[in-house]
């Protein structure tokens, strides 16, 4: 019976040890969802067939970066219909200090205001509305 109890020492000692592991996966962000939005620029914006090509600048390059192209507001019953849509940069967090430009493409069909015709996309942070022909 004394055997017994320095293994269960030994177990019980191991079990707390991973238990109280601070690099422990529960702690790392793992859907960009979870991410803090992030400051960006965004440098060019046009529209090409049915998809809208955008140019982001920002700060980092130490860590995962996600751009997504996310409703703002609901679609404008106007001729021709106007969407108001919005880039959203996120990040978990990143020290570094290069910067970086990309050129991001999206999809715009989940946002076309009819089957066929023209859907006037107003992009936040952009000046110019942009022409979405869905043909």
């Amino acid at each position: 019976m004394n055997a017994c109890i320095p293994v269960a020492l030994i177990l019980s000692a191991t079990l707390f040890a991973v238990g109280c592991n601070p690099k422990g996966t529960n702690e790392t962000l793992v859907a960009s969802e979870e991410w803090p939005e992030a400051a960006f620029e965004l440098v060019d914006a046009f529209v090409e067939g049915g998809e809208l090509h955008v140019t982001v600048q920002y700060g980092g390059g130490c860590a995962e970066h996600d751009v997504t192209l996310e409703s703002a507001g609901p679609l404008l019953k106007s001729l021709p219909p106007k969407q108001p849509l919005r880039l959203v940069h996120r990040t978990p967090g990143d020290p570094c200090r290069a910067l970086i430009q990309e050129e991001r493409i999206f999809d715009l069909k989940p946002w076309r205001g009819a089957p066929n015709g023209v859907t006037v996309i107003l992009l936040e942070n952009w000046n110019e509305p942009l022409i979405y022909e869905n043909n």
